[in-house]
């Protein structure tokens, strides 16, 4: 029970540290940014056709987008880029307990700010559509016009060409698949960004993740109706393993990021046994 406690009590700490960060405010705005631009096009095509469109439609064509996957993590990253959060101030309290626990709630911490970063990036999106909107759990008119047409629509910059897709689930499954593997394939990237700075510099571990991202891009580009089980970013988009017959599934996508979480969360507890909590406090900047 104390130990529980402790690890609360740590990562409360840690959110009240670094909400003050103007890194973490900038992350969420540039993430909504990104969404914003990738969902526009859908908009002002569905306003052309003065048809209103389900609420939650504009996540879901957004968030299936190869732009949005690759761009959207930008603002996750910088939210999180002071891993492994060890400043002098934080340093006195993790020294209270030990590093076992403080790696448990830096995990807990990354955990929920990823909650916190796509829920945001999915309500700005569903406010948006509120002037024009339905809440139900069919597609709307728009949507399943925009899918039977398999060129991009230049006019607006929209394109979501998925017929199967959406023939195949319902629009709250659709939903609910995008969002969870956005932010699981964030988690990831969060929880291995944090590991790796364990042992190394922020400028290292930054540096690490965004060629393990851009190497999912390079993978899912090249190898596009072939390898892409091989690209955990490929992974993170439901329309390429929903609709089509790809070798890739969704359970089978959660059972991969399950295991690559449990994974860098045991390596994090080994690792931080051999971490200089002290020189990593001074490598943070103030």
């Amino acid at each position: 029970m104390n130990k529980m406690k402790d690890i609360l009590k740590i990562c409360v700490y840690q959110f009240r540290i670094q909400m003050c960060s103007k890194r973490v405010w900038l992350g969420y705005l540039l993430g909504i940014v990104i969404i914003m631009k990738q969902s526009f096009g859908y908009f002002v095509y569905a306003d052309s056709l003065k048809e209103p469109v389900n609420v939650l439609e504009a996540f879901v064509v957004a968030g299936n987008n190869y732009n949005t996957a690759m761009f959207l993590i930008l603002g996750w990253l910088l939210v999180i880029s002071e891993a492994p959060f060890v400043n002098s101030i934080s340093f006195y309290l993790i020294y209270r307990t030990n590093k076992k626990n403080w790696n448990t709630a830096m995990i807990l911490y990354i955990f929920c700010q990823a909650v916190i970063y796509y829920s945001l990036i999915v309500g700005s999106t569903i406010l948006f559509s509120l002037k024009n909107s339905f809440f139900s759990n069919i597609w709307s008119s728009p949507l399943i016009r925009l899918t039977e047409n398999a060129n991009k629509i230049t006019e607006f910059n929209v394109y979501f060409p998925y017929t199967s897709f959406i023939k195949e689930i319902s629009v709250f499954q659709a939903f609910l698949y995008t969002w969870i593997l956005c932010f699981l394939y964030g988690l990831i990237l969060g929880l291995f960004l944090y590991t790796f700075n364990l042992f190394s510099n922020q400028i290292a571990g930054a540096v690490a993740v965004f060629v393990f991202h851009f190497l999912g891009y390079e993978i899912m580009k090249e190898g596009f109706m072939v390898i892409i089980r091989y690209s955990l970013l490929a992974r993170s988009i439901p329309v390429l393993q929903i609709g089509e017959d790809l070798g890739v599934t969704f359970h089978g996508t959660l059972l991969v990021y399950a295991i690559i979480i449990f994974m860098l969360n045991a390596m994090s507890k080994k690792i931080v046994k051999f971490t200089d909590l002290k020189e990593a406090s001074r490598g943070e900047g103030e």
